[in-house]
Parts: structure tokens; sequence; C-alpha cells
């Protein structure tokens, strides 16, 4: 009946469909070029219509009742993006568990034009050991399918030429927003160790209208260029900068408790900054920034050297795992960085509730020359160190943890 009715709806559309299911049981289909939204309505209908049946990732927010009924009959797969694996190795995974596997995605990776192609279905497919089959959506022809087997050499550069080779005919639904096929080198400040992975979470209705009206006044959005603090605010004041801010409540309550200073907090989470924006906009502060972007990538393009008075990091994830310790934000590589855009004097505050974290903070300060401990504090919650108790602060001392507080100041 489906079947019957996807064909009916390509014929309406005027879609030839070409192709069908592979002669290999595990594959990765790309789709290109992907220029519309329409891109993807098209393919799952095809996929109805011949009956391959295809899985793709979509993110977690999408799967609840009914709509996950829908997204799994129709292939859809729940990304866990709180896993310490990451997408590829997610894809390469279920291959391994599968006997007959499918996996499809849009190289491009989103509907505008981009420097290149993303390399994920490259690297899923060798890990995998699969073909990759080019799928395709002409629009000037009005032909939708899967075309011909693509071996990987282990070569990009000559798999991509074939690609570009097959796709040089193919129109999308708006050619100027195709993207050229090619893997674009890593950017420059590009880490492959993350210090975080976005929890999964589902944003309130008034989390996510705080992030539509308030991100044009509050928010500043990720770019290459250095950010001129005294523009953004409208004065010279001092600069605090807050990497991690969870739910932004206590950052907003030391910009209420300060208005002598600018406070930018950075976070990677959609619904902490919706209700930080929240909270902002309840305390009528005008202090308050926020940034949504990796706190690293942010210290490294966009804060100027020597332009903050301080920098707090609060009850950072502390990868308890001895193997993920690499994950921990407190490197060497992060001390430089952080004593580069801090002015000379001015302090890096630390908050932990895990002994094993606290032992390792003292560890790598101790080696540095940058930075001399100026105040330290072990207490049970009643001696916070110049801050407002945090939620995960509140978190760990309910599970029995002590909390360890530092102040450090940067070395002239």
């Amino acid at each position: 009946m489906l079947q019957r009715l996807a064909k009916l709806i390509l014929r309406i559309g005027g879609w030839t469909a070409v192709g069908g299911v592979p002669d290999a049981p595990k594959a990765v289909f790309i789709a290109a070029p992907h220029t519309s939204n329409w891109d993807g309505f098209w393919a799952l209908v095809y996929k109805v219509a011949v009956q391959v049946d295809v899985g793709f990732f979509a993110k977690h927010s999408l799967f609840w009742f009914p709509l996950s009924t829908l997204l799994r009959a129709l292939g859809g797969i729940e990304l866990n993006r709180g896993s310490a694996s990451s997408a590829v190795q997610q894809a390469i995974d279920l291959f391994a568990e599968k006997d007959t596997f499918y996996f499809g995605l849009a190289p491009e990776g989103t509907r505008r034009k981009t420097a290149g192609w993303k390399s994920g279905f490259y690297r899923i497919a060798s890990g995998a050991d699969v073909p990759v089959y080019l799928g395709f959506l002409d629009y000037r022809n009005k032909r939708v399918g899967i075309g011909p087997r693509l071996d990987l050499t282990g070569d990009p550069d000559a798999d991509l030429a074939v690609c570009r080779e097959f796709y040089a005919t193919i129109e999308g639904r708006h050619p100027e927003k195709a993207s050229p096929i090619v893997f674009p080198p890593p950017r420059k400040h590009q880490r492959t160790v993350r210090s975080f992975v976005r929890r999964a979470g589902r944003m309130t209705p008034s989390q996510q209208k705080a992030l539509e009206e308030l991100w044009p006044e509050m928010g500043i959005d990720f770019g290459p260029a250095t950010l001129d603090f005294g523009e953004i605010f409208g004065r010279q004041a001092p600069v605090v900068l807050e990497i991690g801010f969870g739910n932004g409540e206590t950052l907003v309550q030391q910009a209420l408790d300060h208005p002598d200073r600018d406070f930018i907090g950075v976070e990677v989470h959609e619904p902490g900054v919706g209700h930080c924006l929240l909270k902002a906009r309840e305390a009528g502060i005008s202090n308050l920034r926020v940034i949504m972007h990796d706190a690293i990538e942010v210290l490294q393009v966009q804060v100027p050297a020597g332009a903050l008075s301080r920098v707090n990091l609060y009850f950072p994830d502390p990868w308890p795992k001895k193997r993920h310790h690499k994950r921990r934000i407190l490197q060497p590589a992060f001390l430089e960085l952080v004593a580069e855009r801090l002015a000379p004097g001015g302090t890096l505050c630390i908050a932990t509730d895990w002994a094993n974290y606290a032992t390792h903070i003292d560890t790598v300060m101790s080696a540095t020359a940058r930075f001399t401990c100026t105040e330290k504090r072990v207490h049970d919650g009643e001696q916070p160190l110049d801050r407002p108790q945090t939620k995960f602060e509140r978190r760990g001392l309910k599970q029995g943890h002590r909390i360890t507080d530092w102040c450090f100041t940067r070395n002239k």
C-alpha cells in the first residue's frame, strides 16, 4: 500500500525513479546535491517506492511519541550525542552488528553552499569496509535514484574525482547552493579531543522562545573575527569569561552582584543557554552576553590577548575514567591559552567536587610558571570562593563529595 502510494507521489511530482536495491549486503548511500528541504522528502518517497531499507541518523530530541514511531518506520536511527564515540564510529558499529545494513546521508551536511563535502561518509565506508553508492536528485531532468557503486581505493582525491565526474551533469533544486566535491583542509584551530559531550535534552517552549527573541540582544555568534568587548558592552570594564555555565543561574547572579564588570558565558548546550537568557531578562541585567560554542575555540579565535580580567571554570566535566583523562579541559595547553587571554594579574578561578580531578588540577597547575595559587579552599559547600553555589556543586554534595576551590593569578 505504502509502496503504491510512494510511486503515485513520484508520478504526480513528475519524477522518474532510477536504480533500486544494490547487490552489496552492506553499503553507504550518499545523496547529492543537497540544496533544498525537498531533497529529504523526495529521497524518502523514493526509498519507499523501490523498497530499499536505508537507515539514517536523526538527533535525539526528535524521538518523541508519536514522531519517533514514524521516524523509526522510515529508517531513522537515534544519534547518541552523549556517547563517547563519534557519529562516524556509531555508524561503523552498526555495520559491525548487522548482516545486512544500508546507511544514508548527504555528504554536504547542509543546504547552504560550503567549502566542500564533509568526510564523514568516506570515513564510515572506510571504517566499515563497505562500498559507497552514489544517490542523486536531478531536478533539471526530474530523476531520483541510486547511481553507480564506488569501491573506495583509500585515495580520497581519486575517489572524489569519480564523484565529480558522475555528478557533473546532475543539478539540484538550487544549483547555486551546491558545494564543490572536495574535502576542505581542516580548520586551523580544529581539535580532535573535546572536553565535553553535547548532552541530549529537550528544549522547553520558553527556552526556545528565549533563544529566538533574546539571542539578537544577548547572544554572540561564533565567527573568525576578534571581539571588541568595549563595542559589545558600550563601555570599558573588566571582562569575566565563564566556561560551561550550565543553566546560567549562577552566571546571572554574578552579573547582577557585580554591575561594574562585564560577563561572557560560553556554553554548548542549547537548553542551558535558553534558560540563562530567560534568567538574564528576568534580572534586567545588561552586562551579560553568551556564546554557544566550544570554549577552547572561542578563546583561540574570538578573545583578544590580554582582554580578560578573570576566567571561571566551575565544576568542569571530571572525566573520571583513566582512559578519558585526556579529555579533561585542565591541561597545559589550556593554561597557556588562558594565560595569553588574561591581563597580567588576572585570575583563573576553578572549582570541582571530584577528589581525583582536584589532584590532577594541583599537578598540572604546579607544573606551570604562568600562574601562582593565591588561595585554595577545601570545604563542604559552606565556603565557596568568591562565587555563588552552583547546581553541580549541590549535586556533588548530595553524593558526599567535598568541594575544592582555587584562585590562580596570572604571573606578570
